[in-house]
């Protein structure tokens, strides 16, 4: 089944990116050949607080707490990450990715959703390349008190994640291929430390 689903998006790539020529036809097929997998998540922050290495509320500093009073005073939660997807390309050949969309998910449940549309990323032939996907996510949807140990918490499970521990996140991340004028969305894949 899934052999069967690769050649069909090969075939509706080839009719989409069939005048872009012949080597972004080769870029777009290798890219669909491609494996990804979840390296880590870094650079977790919120208030200008980096909570990457933040395990509980007596972790912070002083200033830290001060950054997360005024935070919350103001009712920002927005956390934002950098979501770091290895790409394998074991072809000979380059492949090419120039967009991607991501869904961050807690319990299983969309929390956020975004899409990078301002880079491209060639990754060469027998090699893997890591690829940030950097993410962000208001959660003040999820803080109950308005508690540092809420947005703790969450970073908490970023960070697990990330380390690929059991926790309540999962990010799913959509790979684009050919070009920007003829795209064609790959199967979404939801990210985790095992080459997929």
């Amino acid at each position: 089944m899934k052999a069967l689903k690769k050649t069909f998006i090969v075939l509706m790539a080839t009719a989409t990116v069939l005048f872009a020529g012949c080597a972004a036809l080769t870029q777009l097929v290798n890219l669909v050949n491609c494996k990804f997998n979840l390296a880590n998540i870094s650079d977790i922050t919120w208030a200008g607080i980096n909570l990457s290495n933040i395990r509980n509320v007596s972790d912070l500093s002083f200033s830290h707490l001060q950054k997360a009073a005024t935070a919350i005073a103001n009712r920002d939660f927005a956390v934002s990450a950098n979501v770091n997807v290895n790409v394998k390309n074991e072809t000979p050949n380059p492949a090419k990715l120039f967009a991607f969309d991501y869904d961050l998910l807690l319990e299983n449940s969309p929390l956020a959703s975004g899409q990078n549309k301002n880079h491209t990323y060639t990754i060469n032939p027998n090699s893997i390349q890591t690829i940030p996907v950097p993410i962000k996510a208001d959660i003040v949807s999820i803080i109950k008190n308005g508690q540092v140990g809420d947005v703790v918490n969450f970073t908490r499970n970023l960070t697990d994640y990330g380390n690929g521990k059991e926790s309540n996140v999962k990010i799913k991340l959509t790979p684009y291929a050919g070009t920007k004028e003829n795209s064609v969305k790959l199967p979404t894949i939801t990210l985790n430390k095992t080459f997929q």
